[in-house]
């Protein structure tokens, strides 16, 4: 900066000390840096007679490369310093150096040494003045802006903690509240928050729950550890109701970071509970309309296995009703020609006695025919054999008697076994049945096990013949199929005071245990394909239930099995309906 000196109406008059006089009022009137720095330059080189002059503020001197030997000397030593026709004026206010003017063109006289060190002096405290007011003026701004912007925190905390659907409080170390918003006066039941100030607890909620609220607290000031999310039960001292609030409780420290007690937060969670609690109430009531629907759907599939139980039982009945029929029938035709073959073989053998007897009687008196009369009679009687005759018909006719009663017999059974009609519940002798059955089904069993009758007299129950001779058709059937080559089906009977068994055993392949549960449910077979239904021990099973029996099975695979079939002696045809299953 340069300047050549005051001029006009502030020109420094003639006099010294009223020009150096007039210089410091004109430096006390400039207002900011720049126009100071031109006036005391001005004013230095008026005093100091140079022809040039400028002004070096502090930061830029150590920038100054190639500066005279002057200001390196007034720098150090803090006075004017002169040297080759320029002067250097340190602007000093107690230790600090707040700039130079430095003056080239100095007049051979000389500069006025005292008045520079006056004017220096004075701009110097000047210059301080002007930037202390600087300095106060920002710190005045900074100030007013710290105030706006705390006025606005204060704001924006103090709507933030009255709006928030929070309960936000602060207490001293004795649990004494600092502050509580307005939800948490309403929840202590006060009309205004500060009447919660200095209160405690106790002063508002029952002692129980207080206690529980203090207790929480001191833990929390206690360990510094804080409590977060913590479900708690609270009433509304407003309502009277009880509620649940999920509260936070954390360390409230001073500025110096020392705990001077602790800020809670809590939100009500009731209307969460309540939605909860429905949710819950109707979840159980879906679990138990499934567990219903499970136990009515189970229930129909007991239908439906039942329902093709009978479907089967029927379809079998229906099967054995057309054997029995066909059987009848059969035995009925049989009878007929058995009938009359058997009355005219009565009289075949009458009338082959006789012709015996009269060849006899003539034999007896051959001996007196001529001998051209006996010649061909003799020769007719060798040719046919007489002889073989007459001791062979004794035997022919002894075994065509016992062939038609073996006829009989087997139409016998056929009827006993079908026994057409017979729906309604008679006396019957089981182990006339049993033998029965094993005559009709003889063709299945002969070529595969040997059967061993072991009867121990039962007496006669009350049952349908039909159905229980069925029964033991199936059975003896599964143990055939049971032998793979050649075994041993035992068949034994027996009774006590209120029941008859009958068992059928083999020592066939037995039953695996994986089956044993199933062996009964219709359909169910571990036959090969087309080998069965799996239908015929769930038939049986079927009739003894409706006798109102029970069914016994031992099995192993490599041992065999035995079915015993149990029936209560005193049994009605009215109850076949209330013992199925």
């Amino acid at each position: 900066m340069s300047a050549d000196g005051p001029c006009g109406a502030d020109a420094m008059p003639s006099h010294p000390m009223a020009s150096l006089a007039r210089g410091m009022r004109l430096l006390a009137a400039q207002g900011d840096f720049d126009a100071l720095a031109r006036v005391a330059v001005g004013l230095a080189i008026e005093a100091a007679g140079a022809a040039t002059g400028r002004f070096v503020a502090p930061d830029a001197i150590a920038a100054w490369k190639d500066a005279p030997d002057c200001v390196a000397r007034a720098c150090r030593e803090r006075q004017l310093a002169v040297a080759d026709g320029a002067a250097c004026l340190p602007l000093v206010h107690g230790q600090a150096l707040l700039g130079l003017i430095f003056l080239e063109g100095l007049g051979a006289a000389g500069p006025d040494t005292a008045a520079l060190d006056i004017l220096a002096g004075h701009a110097a405290a000047v210059l301080d003045n002007l930037a202390l007011r600087e300095h106060v003026r920002r710190d005045g701004a900074l100030q007013r802006q710290a105030e706006v912007e705390l006025e606005f925190k204060q704001n924006l905390l103090r709507t933030v903690v009255e709006h928030l659907p929070f309960r936000i409080y602060a207490k001293d170390r004795d649990s004494r509240f600092l502050f509580g918003n307005a939800l948490m006066a309403r929840l202590a039941g006060v009309a205004t928050p500060a009447a919660l100030s200095g209160k405690t607890d106790y002063d508002f909620f029952p002692a129980e729950l207080a206690a529980k609220y203090f207790a929480d607290e001191q833990q929390v000031l206690a360990s510094g550890q804080a409590l977060l999310d913590y479900e708690e039960l609270v009433e509304d001292q407003d309502t009277g109701e009880l509620g649940w609030t999920v509260t936070t409780k954390v360390l409230l420290r001073d500025s110096d970071g020392q705990v001077s007690g602790i800020v809670g937060i809590g939100y009500d969670v009731t209307q969460r509970k309540r939605m909860e609690a429905s949710l819950r109430e109707r979840t159980q009531a879906l679990e138990i309309a499934n567990a219903t629907l499970v136990q009515e759907k189970a229930h129909q599939q007991v239908l439906i296995r039942k329902l093709g139980d009978m479907q089967g039982q029927l379809l079998q009945s229906e099967k054995m009703a057309s054997i029995g029929l066909l059987a009848a029938g059969v035995a009925h035709e049989i009878n007929n020609p058995i009938a009359f073959i058997s009355s005219n073989f009565s009289a075949l053998e009458r009338d082959a006695q006789q012709i015996l007897q009269l060849v006899g009687a003539y034999e007896s008196v051959e001996a007196v025919l001529p001998l051209e009369a006996r010649t061909p009679i003799t020769r007719m009687k060798r040719d046919i054999g007489l002889d073989d005759i007459r001791l062979d018909l004794d035997a022919l006719l002894s075994e065509s008697l016992d062939g038609l009663k073996r006829v009989k017999q087997i139409v016998q059974n056929l009827k006993d076994f079908s026994r057409v009609g017979g729906v309604e519940a008679e006396m019957a002798n089981l182990e006339q049945g049993l033998d029965s059955t094993l005559n009709v089904a003889w063709n299945e069993l002969k070529y595969k096990a040997e059967v061993v009758r072991q009867y121990g007299g039962i007496p006669d129950v009350r049952c349908l013949p039909s159905q229980i001779n069925q029964v033991f058709l199936n059975l003896l059937i599964n143990a055939a199929d049971a032998i793979v080559d050649e075994g041993r089906i035992v068949v034994r009977t027996g009774h006590d005071a209120e029941h008859v068994w009958v068992e059928i055993a083999d020592n066939g392949a037995g039953i695996a245990p994986e089956h044993m549960d199933h062996i009964f449910e219709p359909f169910y077979t571990t036959k090969p394909i087309g080998k069965g239904t799996g239908l015929g021990l769930s038939i049986v099973y079927g009739i003894v239930q409706g006798h109102g029996g029970r069914i016994e099975v031992d099995s192993a695979p490599g041992r065999g099995t035995a079915f015993k079939v149990i029936l209560p002696r005193a049994w009605h045809a009215g109850a076949r309906d209330e013992a199925q299953p």
